[in-house]
């Protein structure tokens, strides 16, 4: 099966709320949610960002923080070739219009340009296949309206992505983009950059993908208030300590696997991440107390938990980190 977890629009810079959807693209993949993914690249309409501009800043991410899809197709590209597109007729007219029962989606406007639906359409009809989505929770009656038409398509609305409580606004000149986040924050940890992502999903995965999230600027290097550091703390803690940062392929912890079960089933990574913060709360309060120096025994306890938070940060897409 198949999923769209990012298909960015290319004329404009990419935001937090980009980012987000990355991170849970991420997640899922990695999960084992999906086998292959997919991405259409919106390049049809004008904006501020010249095309070419627009693929190498994506380009950039995907390396940067490692997930690209299996496949890649523009937008403009996109051809439906079923029989279900048929001439607008009435406020339609000039248009043409997909028929989902007594409602109608256009698929070609009246300029000639294709609409969002029918690049979807064409995309389901490639692929034949069943697809999961994941995207914002305003396109959720967008996507009713394709599984009427294809079986086998699933979406998740996702939650939007907030800056200090506040909704992004391009109209309030709000909106937080990708690269000045992580100019923000940067100095905070050292510009390493597995850091910062980690940082950033943790805000993303610790709530369910339909809830809105909220990117707190002030408290995002403060281990009590940001999950994702918290962890990343845990993992470099215990590195610095003499354990070695490797797993062996396999949750042990019986409660972590529930959580990585649950996680996949109802397709909320939150799960298992929330399921790695208490892990993480079990190994801060075991360090106070063992000491790993000179005591192979203390040692093997921590380095067999070491290696389920590390395979569980594999399993959400998050990076292995050795200092913060």
């Amino acid at each position: 099966n198949w999923m769209d977890g990012f298909s960015p629009n290319l004329n404009k810079h990419l935001h937090v709320g980009h980012f987000s959807n990355f991170v849970l693209a991420k997640a899922f993949k990695s999960l084992g949610v999906c086998y292959s993914t997919v991405s259409i690249y919106g390049d049809t309409l004008e904006g501020d960002v010249k095309k070419e501009d627009a693929i190498l800043a994506l380009k950039k991410y995907q390396t940067e923080f490692d997930f690209s899809p299996d496949k890649e197709f523009m937008a403009s590209e996109m051809k439906y070739n079923g029989d279900l597109l048929v001439d607008g007729t009435g406020k339609y007219e000039g248009t043409k219009v997909f028929e989902i029962g007594d409602e109608k989606e256009v698929g070609i406007k009246s300029s000639g340009q294709t609409s969002y639906f029918y690049q979807d359409m064409a995309l389901a009809e490639t692929l034949d296949a069943p697809t999961l989505y994941l995207t914002g929770k305003e396109q959720n009656n967008h996507f009713n309206h394709l599984k009427k038409l294809f079986n086998g398509i699933e979406h998740i609305g996702l939650g939007l992505v907030k800056v200090s409580g506040k909704k992004m606004s391009s109209r309030d000149g709000n909106v937080l983009f990708i690269d000045d986040f992580i100019e923000q924050v940067k100095e905070k940890f050292d510009g390493d950059m597995k850091l910062i992502y980690n940082v950033f999903a943790g805000f993303i995965l610790k709530s369910n993908p339909e809830v809105d999230k909220s990117i707190n600027l002030d408290l995002i290097d403060n281990p009590k208030n940001s999950a994702g550091l918290y962890i990343s703390y845990a993992m470099a803690r215990l590195y610095s300590a003499g354990c070695e940062l490797k797993h062996n392929g396999k949750l042990d912890s019986l409660y972590l696997n529930f959580c990585e079960f649950k996680s996949k089933v109802n397709l909320k990574p939150n799960i298992l991440f929330e399921g790695l913060v208490e892990h993480c709360k079990e190994i801060n309060s075991l360090y106070m107390s063992h000491n790993i120096k000179n005591n192979p025994e203390n040692k093997a306890i921590f380095e067999a938990l070491l290696s389920d938070l590390l395979y569980g940060c594999s399993l959400l897409g998050l990076f292995e980190v050795k200092k913060v």
